[in-house]
Parts: structure tokens; sequence; C-alpha cells
């Protein structure tokens, strides 16, 4: 599997949410609304290990992700 990047997150203009992976957000990328987020994160599909809201973790992957706003606060369903 090929291994993740951010480089896979959009990049949209006036983002109010990112992706924390491993104590790292790259604030020039990110998503508008939580639903771009979501429907993201499912876009994985089978790439998926296990996801719970907005926190996921991809196979093959050694750590978690999860989708914050610019206080680190992560998403709510």
């Amino acid at each position: 599997m090929t291994p993740f990047s951010y480089n896979s997150v959009p990049l949209q203009g006036n983002c109010r949410w990112f992706v924390l992976r491993g104590g790292s957000v790259n604030y020039e990328r990110g998503f508008r609304s939580k639903q771009d987020a979501s429907n993201w994160i499912s876009d994985f599909g089978e790439r998926l290990d296990w996801r719970v809201g907005f926190t996921f973790k991809l196979k093959g992957d050694s750590t978690h992700m999860e989708v914050v706003n610019r206080q680190g606060a992560v998403a709510k369903a």
C-alpha cells in the first residue's frame, strides 16, 4: 500500500479543518467543512484500518490521524 502523504489532503482555500498525524499538522492543506473531511476519509475505502468519527488509521500505517481545527480540537460528528 502507498504510504500516507499530506499531498492527498485537498488544497482548498478558507480551510477550517486539518489533518493531525503524529503531532504534525500541515495547515496549507485541509477542508472547508467537516463533511468534506468525512468524505475524504471515506474515500480511502479498503485502505482504512479503522475509523471512529474523525479519528482514523490506514492499514500499514504506524499512527492514527485526526481531523482537527486550528486550535487542535478534534472534530465532533
